[in-house]
């Protein structure tokens, strides 16, 4: 995938924490390993090649930190013609055709053993292909650049506005509003794209595209029709395998509707605070750390979902995994939590971690006024959605 994507994924999409990272990046290399010399035979034509340079054949696979190559050629400045041998087996591999004098590259799936490939080093992008599979992979990479655009251009009026009006303005929450409808739009083609593509590999292409982003519940009858599809292709046997048993999991952890366990400990000042002494009001319980990256990355969206929502009987309550008070002291201070602040600085021996089954932070529940948790999880637009839906 270009590099451009991953890029705007990382600085732009607001990552919400509903599945297991190392699953989700399996959606992205999955390959099959068989190799003889009956493989996939690739021919190439290349124009307006600035300069000569190297063109690899690399396959990507699960197993492997980086692509490996399997082959490559030499092509010459102007218009120049290659070939080159991949991999063979009963699955389909993914294939990078990488140029050592750019960054950009040309995913391809050989769903085909006799593939072509055509395309101008003055718009690689713009390639093409005689292998279907490739074709919709391709699709898929354009469609999806075009919308994760047309969500930036979205969320930079919604920042500028929320620099500029109170919270609650009509103009921000319209704007919000159509920010979030854009990244349920984004989830939605995605899972459609999965669910219909003739190839697996670019089911699973599609399905890795949104890690991070579509809650695992959404995504489920997507996965159930998968592992239909596709019941005797080995990546997609582990890969749904493993999705149900997360779910299955997940499942039987959730405290949603459950009472919240009490919880009570110091303040910085050394203050014992309990999550009682805040029942009437809707409360996150969010569990951080200042050691935590994510939670630190995190911490922004609360910080923005506490000042839009606090004069709405809602409150944030802060549970950290520290250990060293000073650190702990800082990060509050540096990240702005203007709110209730606890912790028995214990790291993951603290009382909390098997009270709440923490397994990894960031992670909160939201407990209405009864003193019952309503959800859990929540992060980026997922928080804000469901700030809106229980308060407004």
């Amino acid at each position: 995938m270009n590099r451009n994507v991953f890029r705007v994924i990382v600085e732009r999409f607001y990552h919400a924490h509903y599945f297991a990272v190392a699953l989700m990046a399996i959606f992205i290399f999955v390959s099959c390993k068989n190799e003889n010399n009956e493989g996939m035979k690739l021919d190439g034509e290349i124009k307006n090649n600035p300069v000569a340079q190297s063109v690899l054949l690399e396959v990507v696979e699960a197993d492997k930190p980086s692509p490996r190559t399997i082959d490559t050629a030499l092509i010459e400045k102007g218009v120049s013609k290659f070939f080159l041998k991949g991999l063979s087996g009963t699955s389909e591999n993914l294939y990078r055709l990488k140029f050592s004098n750019t960054e950009e590259y040309i995913l391809l799936v050989d769903d085909i053993r006799d593939m072509t490939v055509s395309a101008d080093m003055l718009k690689l992008r713009d390639y093409t292909t005689n292998s279907p599979a490739s074709n919709s992979l391709h699709n898929l990479l354009n469609t999806f650049n075009a919308k994760i655009v047309a969500i930036d251009s979205l969320r930079q009026p919604v920042l500028t506005m929320k620099s500029t009006l109170k919270d609650g303005d009509s103009a921000l929450i319209a704007g919000e509003k159509l920010f979030n409808d854009a990244i349920s739009g984004i989830e939605d083609f995605l899972l459609k794209y999965a669910d219909t593509a003739k190839s697996h590999t670019v089911a699973l292409y599609a399905l890795g595209l949104g890690r991070g982003q579509i809650p695992a519940e959404k995504m489920e009858p997507v996965m159930t029709n998968l592992a239909r599809r596709f019941a005797e292709v080995p990546e997609v046997i582990s890969i749904t395998t493993e999705f149900f048993s997360y779910l299955q999991k997940s499942k039987q952890g959730d405290l949603s509707g459950k009472a919240a366990p009490e919880i009570n400990l110091p303040d910085p000042d050394g203050k014992m605070i309990s999550l009682s002494s805040l029942r009437g009001k809707y409360v996150l319980v969010d569990f951080w750390a200042s050691w935590c990256r994510p939670c630190r990355d995190e911490n922004p969206n609360v910080v923005a979902a506490y000042q839009q929502f606090k004069d709405k009987n809602f409150t944030v309550f802060g549970v950290s995994l520290d250990r060293e008070k000073a650190n702990w002291v800082k990060a509050i201070k540096d990240d702005g939590l203007n709110w209730s602040q606890v912790s028995d600085l214990k790291f993951w021996s603290s009382e909390v971690v098997p009270v709440y089954n923490i397994e990894g932070i960031p992670f909160n529940v939201l407990v209405d006024p009864e003193g019952k948790i309503v959800a859990s999880n929540l992060r980026g637009p997922a928080l804000q959605r469901t700030l809106q839906q229980v308060l407004n």
